[in-house]
């Protein structure tokens, strides 16, 4: 991506302090989602071209930091990184960065190399045996070398752990495989990792003879655990120590700088390493990315519970940014000057107070460069409010638990659970539930969770697709967001509706026309299972339970018999799969959007059957087949390939009176044929249209299907399904979105289709008998929960946000505090639901970000329904639509408009939807209200001791806040630039 013009400016003010400043430690602060990733690219980019041109580098290597593997896979991209660099699990650890580094240096290579690596997701140093990939890495060296060459049964033992691991053998093969390789294409690898492990032994004698002795054992695996643990990770310490030694980066970036406790303080973890090796090196050059570097404003309950104050941290960075003393005396004789003449902020005159400001901003800007939006209008906070009223429900989930906490003597039931979720003791797995259970094992009497209706979910119930109250208000308020209240049928949709639809209908997608996905935050993980699980529940009940409700002898039932698999009829299959995937050149060719734009698909479908029929008319004067009621998907097949050119093979023998009718339908929106418009190639557009299989195979899907199209062939109502839905502009608006071609476009698009995963409850049944627990399917709402760093998991996550990315289900994502922070949730999300408000107001902005961001899907609505996105187009119509919205309106902005902003007076028909459902008669609002006066004023306090004494100065003196800003301290370089 071109950096837009306030990223550039950025972008040079930084490669300026690197070059002429001689500062090699330097802050990119720009506020949540103005695509501090981008500048860092363009840094790269710039600071390489330098050390190539005047420092004759051959070979320029930068290490990109990041906290996790979904951000690091998220940005991949956006840095620049090749495919073939981009992180995986099994290769992410430090210990095991040697291999990478020789298979680079042994090949050939781009002059610009990035190095990413995940520290904070890895492993602490201090304990644990790491990966079975990085032990078997280990193993294939560690085995060559010395007398433990002589013991490699054992050695092999001892490094597999667990005589379990099915697939030890196959990872041992594949390291083995790779080591070899390495050392073909640069033979030192081996012979300079022998060395290293020699010298590292040499200055641990010791470990070497515990290892050996370990190995001489009769059966390691008898060993005691701690002690073979304990010895791996003494190697895994010294593996990662050889790596660092490796390493000679020209650039290190640390992304979500926040998250990394050791940097400047270092600890005995791997980040804590890098920090020691690379980060207080002044001679490395270091970019760190952060829009909340430190804490900017701590609560006074932070405050009492002990945590580490804003004015340390702020100070804190600084000093490690001002690693010069001269620079770090001078910035701190200036902040404290500037810090004092601020807390006598009642003097009249501003003039000594902006000069000491200026002074304090100056030498910020030395090392710390920020940029943030130019206003807030695109945020709508009409719902963040009070609901109507607590239900029934809610009042007896905590009446009931409190009665039993009573009986059992086991204090007060936790408040704040009762409002997070409903039924829970079928998805709370905190202490308070182990109490609660082990009392009553002890008790023996259950009659109180057994009679309860609020407690536990029944599986009974669930089976019959009966309606499951709510007996919660938030969840409520949820259902109503995202099933429109049950007016509109959206649990009908596979996909949202195009922001920009090629033509008019009149159907369950113009219905929800300006639909959008429903991001919720919440502080306990119990929640975002339970949303995902009922959620989908009830898009179930409402189309499986309408069909139950429909036709009583079929009904079916949720759960599959016991040790049965639940059954599933897959409809679409041979000759019908090929039909729906099948990607028509003549059909792709004969419908062009733009010539029909804003008709009625009822008048563009007339009009392509009429064409349609005259040309089968005229094949039928070359080709003997005859027309009947009805020909078969076969049958169909082969007009196609007649249509298309293709050389008559006879098997055409009918056509269907009704084929031109849905040939036509195939024009407008065929899966097939709609990629091949976008791609341009066969093979990937029949790739591409293969996921509308899966996605039309699953249960959820046939029922809405059903629902709406209770007769005709199954593949022919799928077909009459796309092109009710728009999917054209659909699948175009995506396209523009992911900015992508060829095949990487293919396989972006093919991820965006995420199957069905299953969330484990308890029930009653369970509960009551001890039996399994069941799983709730999750497909039309998703956790993002699971912290466990494993390759499943991982995937699992980054299949997640790929999908909630898409216009494709899931409608719903529910997440805790690990998607606050890096990752993009924006492309077709404006609703964002705090089910939980965060303790610090810094936190309300962060969650925020992540769908407040570079054409997010709120902009792209208003830019849409606006006088830019009117008829006619003389082209593809996203890209005309920004065009025309920049000409317009980016005149005396920087390109933060329209791409991230919207001026005050845009006549906007969409806005970013901050949801705050708040219980009445409870302190949510006073909170809520708390955090907004401090996210109003918090940049003013900025690095300032003593905050809350100043907010209630300034808030009792009733300053005019556009007087205030005016002490704003102001790092952007483009304002700055603007200003001279």
């Amino acid at each position: 991506m071109i950096p837009k013009d306030f990223q550039e400016a950025t972008a040079e003010r930084i490669f300026e302090i690197f070059r002429d400043e001689g500062q090699n430690h330097i802050l990119l602060a720009d506020e949540v989602g103005l695509g501090k990733t981008i500048i860092a690219s363009d840094v790269i980019s710039k600071v390489a071209q330098w050390h190539r041109i005047e420092k004759n580098d051959d070979f320029f290597k930068v290490i990109y930091i990041c906290s996790n593997i979904n951000i690091a896979s998220q940005n991949c991209r956006k840095l620049g990184i090749a495919a073939e660099d981009c992180l995986h699990v099994s290769d992410s650890r430090l210990s095991m960065q040697h291999l990478r580094i020789y298979q680079t240096d042994g090949s050939d290579h781009n002059y610009e190399q990035l190095i990413p690596m995940t520290p904070a997701t890895s492993f602490s140093m201090t304990g644990g045996q790491g990966i079975q990939e990085e032990r078997a890495l280990i193993f294939v060296l560690l085995r060559r070398f010395r007398d433990l060459s002589h013991v490699r049964k054992h050695l092999n033992q001892l490094l597999q752990m667990d005589p379990k691991l099915r697939r030890w053998d196959e990872i041992v093969n594949i390291y083995e495989m790779q080591v070899t390789e390495c050392n073909r294409a640069n033979p030192v690898y081996l012979s300079d990792m022998l060395d290293a492990l020699e010298a590292a032994f040499k200055e641990n004698e010791a470990l070497y003879d515990d290892i050996l002795g370990l190995c001489h054992a009769r059966n390691v695996f008898s060993i005691p655990y701690r002690e073979r643990s304990d010895a791996i990770n003494k190697l895994r310490r010294i593996f990662a120590q050889i790596s660092l030694d490796k390493l000679d980066p020209d650039l290190v970036v640390m992304d979500e700088f926040q998250r990394f406790k050791g940097l400047i303080a270092p600890q005995d973890t791997e980040s804590g390493m890098l920090s020691q090796k690379f980060l207080h090196d002044s001679s490395v050059k270091v970019l760190l990315l952060s829009a909340t570097p430190y804490k900017p404003y701590t609560t006074l309950e932070e405050l009492a519970l002990g945590e580490e104050g804003h004015y340390k941290e702020f100070m804190d960075v600084m000093d490690f940014l001002l690693y010069d003393p001269s620079c770090r005396s001078r910035f701190h004789h200036v902040w404290s000057d500037y810090s004092h003449r601020l807390s006598e902020l009642k003097t009249d005159d501003f003039t000594a107070l902006i000069a000491s400001k200026n002074d304090a901003e100056g030498a910020m800007y030395q090392c710390v460069c920020r940029t943030e939006r130019l206003t807030d209008s695109l945020i709508d906070r009409s719902k963040a409010c009070e609901m109507e009223s607590v239900s029934d429900g809610d009042i007896s989930s905590y009446l009931e638990l409190q009665a039993l906490m009573d009986r059992l003597g086991l204090g007060r039931f936790p408040i704040d659970y009762v409002k997070s979720a409903p039924y829970l003791m079928s998805f709370m797995n905190y202490k308070v539930k182990d109490q609660i259970c082990r009392s009553l094992e002890e008790d023996g009497d259950y009659k109180d969770t057994l009679s309860s209706q609020t407690m536990l979910l029944r599986r009974s119930r669930i089976n019959r697709y009966e309606k499951i109250p709510c007996n919660n208000a938030r969840l409520q308020l949820l259902f109503d967001e995202a099933f429109g209240q049950g007016r509109n049928g959206a649990e009908l949709m596979l996909w949202i509706p195009a922001d920009r639809p090629y033509y008019k209908t009149d159907n369950v997608f113009s219905r929800n026309a300006g639909y959008s996905k429903t991001l919720v935050f919440s502080s306990w993980e119990m929640v975002p299972r339970m949303i995902a699980g009922l959620t989908s529940y009830e898009a179930e009940r409402l189309t499986i339970g309408r069909i139950n409700n429909r036709d009583e002898a079929g009904k079916k039932r949720y759960f599959a018999e016991e040790s049965k698999r639940r059954a599933v009829s897959r409809r679409l299959r041979d000759e019908t799969e090929e039909v729906v995937t099948y990607p028509s050149r003549y059909l792709a060719e004969l419908y062009q959007p733009l010539s029909y734009i804003d008709q009625s698909i009822r008048t563009i479908h007339t009009a392509l059957e009429k064409q349609i029929e005259a040309r089968i008319k005229d094949l039928s004067k070359h080709f003997l087949f005859s027309y009947k009621e009805t020909g078969g998907a076969g049958q169909l097949l082969e007009l196609l390939r007649l249509l298309d050119g293709e050389p008559d093979t006879g098997k055409l023998e009918v056509v269907s009176r009704s084929a031109a009718s849905l040939l036509a339908d195939m024009a407008i929106g065929g899966p097939g044929v709609c990629a091949l418009r976008i791609l341009g190639n066969a093979d990937l557009a029949a790739a591409v249209a293969g996921n509308f299989i899966s996605l039309f195979s699953r249960p959820e899907a046939m029922a809405a299907m059903d629902v709406l199209y209770p007769s005709g062939d199954y593949y022919e109502n799928v077909i009459k399904y796309c092109a009710a839905g728009n999917l054209q502009a659909v699948l175009d608006e995506y396209v523009f979105t992911l900015n992508l071609s060829g095949k990487e476009l293919a396989d972006a698009v093919s991820a965006a289709f995420i199957t069905t995963a299953t969330t484990q409850i308890e029930t009653r049944e369970s509960f009551q008998y001890g039996s399994k627990k069941s799983g709730l399917r999750t497909h039309f709402a998703v956790g993002y929960y699971d912290a466990r760093i494993s390759e499943k998991s991982v995937q699992r996550t980054e299949n997640i946000r790929a999908a909630f990315n898409s216009p494709f289900r899931p409608f719903v994502l529910a997440t805790t505090s690990i998607g606050q922070e890096g990752l993009d949730f924006h492309t077709y999300c404006r609703e964002i639901m705090h089910w939980n408000l965060p303790a610090n107001p810094i936190d309300l902005e962060q969650r925020e970000g992540r769908i407040n961001r570079y054409l997010c899907h709120a902009i792209r609505q208003n830019l849409a329904e606006s006088e830019y996105g009117n008829a006619p187009f003389s082209g593809p119509v996203w890209p005309e639509i920004l065009q025309r919205a920049v000409a317009k309106l980016k005149p005396g902005h920087s390109d933060l408009i329209p791409f991230w902003c919207l001026p005050d007076d845009f006549p906007f028909t969409r806005k970013i939807e901050r949801i705050v459902p708040m219980y009445p008669y409870s302190q949510d609002h006073e909170k809520y209200n708390r955090l907004l006066e401090v996210l109003s004023l918090y940049r003013l306090t900025l690095g300032q001791p003593r905050q809350e004494e100043l907010l209630d100065t300034i808030k009792k003196s009733n300053w005019d806040l556009s007087q205030l800003k005016r002490l704003y301290i102001n790092l952007s370089p483009y304002t700055r630039l603007s200003k001279l």
